[in-house]
């Protein structure tokens, strides 16, 4: 890993209750989600955003992942979720979806493409693994304080237990 990484700021372990989001989603390939992800990331931060009447923490949005059981990430799609978190489902806009993201301790990682040069999402599944955490699959997700484009810092949620 280049000299970069140093500056990452090291993970840690938060429990986080349950929350409430609206918003939309894509099914990609990992092959495809260079492609597809920012698209609807965009998409949905610039035309759909606005139709959710319900939003608490502005300016925050979310980016997650939702696995099918037994993911194979060479030949399964994947979900990949933007949305906001809402006080309530009332008043869900007929083109968008709700889902409840259940209550974890979660292994966290600040990240900052600008600033950090390795991919999060390797580096935090092997600290998981390094302080003896089992990795909960089939979902995880980004939060953006607030999104402003694919270069966007986030802060990297996993569900874990020990």
């Amino acid at each position: 890993m280049s000299e970069q990484i140093s500056t990452a700021v090291q993970p840690e372990v938060v429990k986080k209750s349950n929350f409430k989001v609206v918003g939309t989603y894509c099914q990609t390939m990992m092959d495809e989600r260079h492609v597809k992800i920012p698209r609807l990331m965009e998409k949905f931060h610039t035309s759909k955003l606005h139709k959710v009447k319900n939003r608490i923490h502005s300016p925050r949005s979310i980016g997650m992942f939702v696995d099918p059981p037994n993911w194979n990430e060479e030949t399964d799609t994947f979900y990949w979720m933007a949305a906001v978190e809402v006080d309530s489902y009332e008043k869900v806009p007929p083109d968008m979806i709700t889902k409840t993201i259940p209550s974890h301790d979660y292994a966290v990682l600040d990240y900052d493409p600008d600033v950090h040069d390795f991919n999060p999402y390797p580096y935090l599944f092997e600290w998981i693994q390094e302080k003896g955490y089992e990795l909960i699959e089939g979902f995880g997700f980004e939060v953006y304080h607030p999104y402003t484009g694919a270069n966007t810092k986030y802060t990297l949620y996993l569900p874990i237990k020990k």
